[in-house]
């Protein structure tokens, strides 16, 4: 699914996820879609998102992902237990973060590293899903999440 329609200069000019100032506007592109989507947004908004830092940490953690760039400093799936506690994520949420995400790189870029984008971002959301959710798949039955989604104390 692409999020827009291009036109045929768009995806002529396509080129490959090459460099730092490429991952950040994957990123910011990426966002600015999330943010406003009807499914997603909500998520971000009850999370109270600094976009700059957010923005700053994402092109962090792809730059690494992607070009071997070190710089990022954290546990991606970690970061988002608070806002699954906010905000319990569903499957529908996982989905269309993905399919937000690969849709972006489609409009965006083409080439190899793309597709390597693509790939992470799957194998991502389906960590991230089973660690927060503890599902595997559509059609796995439930599991204990790795980690309690409530914190000692926090009844």
């Amino acid at each position: 699914m692409i999020v827009r329609p291009l036109t045929d200069a768009e995806l002529a000019g396509r080129t490959d996820l090459q460099h730092r100032d490429d991952i950040e506007r994957l990123v910011v592109e990426f966002y600015r879609y999330a943010a406003m989507d009807e499914l997603l947004g909500p998520v971000f908004a009850a999370a109270h998102v600094d976009w700059p830092e957010h923005i700053a940490t994402l092109t962090d953690f792809w730059s690494w992902q992607l070009l071997g760039e070190r710089g990022y400093q954290g546990n991606p799936l970690r970061a988002h237990e608070p806002s699954h506690e906010r905000t319990p994520f569903t499957d529908a949420h996982f989905e269309r973060w993905l399919d937000l995400f690969t849709s972006t790189i489609d409009e965006q870029f083409v080439g190899p590293t793309a597709e390597m984008a693509k790939v992470r971002a799957r194998k991502m959301a389906f960590a991230m899903r089973r660690l927060l959710t503890g599902r595997h798949g559509d059609h796995d039955e439930p599991t204990e999440p790795i980690w309690p989604t409530t914190r000692a104390g926090s009844g």
